[in-house]
């Protein structure tokens, strides 16, 4: 072999040598690792909103009045429920109770204070009867104490009405209605009415519940009692929720 090739050859192989060295060529199928990702972010949970509260009038056209009282509304739903006074005539009696059936949107809560207890008492619960008609509400329930026990008593042949709650009072009719009705006392109601209620109960016709309470308060003073309050609350929720429901 002559000095000329050797050094090609020797080239040649140096060169094979180096190519089998060389790094493989990029495959872009590979994956390229990365770092973990970070979880998700969540939305904050939305906080549910206060029911609607709104301030209104309720007009009243008798011999004696011609005018109008404001009463609450509070909800929108379309199950009309009035809350009628003790001889108190304080509305805000009944805000335990208003609380409590907050979280039911099928309810338009009517709270107001009577023009005179003793004598608008029953005209003014009317009012507020016909102006939730008025406003297309077919379907109402009515809560009363004393005085506001008759006032809503004095309702129940309107086909409006779907259910009745009564605190004592002396002037409660029996019922025969067959719409759900709920009779609530203490034990010992300082008023001494709870005996008449019981046989106002017993004289009325079903479907009927009666409720008596450890407790010495009247009417809505019931539902602050730290005894037994809690569950009178509940009593009632219930009661009007499954009315509300079956609808």
């Amino acid at each position: 072999m002559s000095y000329t090739i050797k050094p090609i050859l020797s080239a040649l192989l140096l060169a094979a040598l180096l190519s089998g060295c060389a790094a493989p060529p990029f495959d872009a199928t590979e994956s390229i690792p990365t770092s973990t990702p970070p979880p998700p972010t969540q939305a904050a949970p939305t906080k549910t909103p206060p029911p609607v509260k709104v301030q209104v009038e309720i007009p009243v056209n008798t011999e004696r009045f011609t005018g109008s009282f404001p009463a609450t509304m509070t909800g929108n739903g379309s199950v009309g429920f009035i809350f009628a006074n003790t001889e108190v005539n304080d509305p805000s009696e009944w805000q335990p109770l208003v609380d409590a059936l907050d979280g039911n949107e099928n309810l338009r809560m009517a709270t107001f204070a009577f023009r005179d207890v003793h004598s608008t008492s029953f005209a003014d619960t009317r009012a507020v009867f016909d102006y939730l008609r008025a406003n297309g509400i077919d379907k109402v329930i009515c809560i009363g104490s004393y005085y506001g026990a008759g006032a809503c008593a004095d309702l129940r042949t309107e086909p409006e009405i779907i259910g009745m709650v009564f605190f004592p009072s002396p002037i409660i009719p029996f019922l025969q209605e067959d719409f759900p009705k709920l009779f609530l006392t203490a034990d010992a109601d300082p008023s001494g009415y709870a005996g008449i209620l019981q046989q106002v109960y017993e004289r009325s016709a079903e479907p009927k519940i009666f409720k008596s309470y450890s407790s010495g308060r009247h009417g809505p003073a019931l539902f602050t009692d730290p005894e037994v309050g809690s569950q009178a609350l509940a009593d009632v929720v219930l009661f009007i929720n499954e009315i509300v429901n079956g609808q």
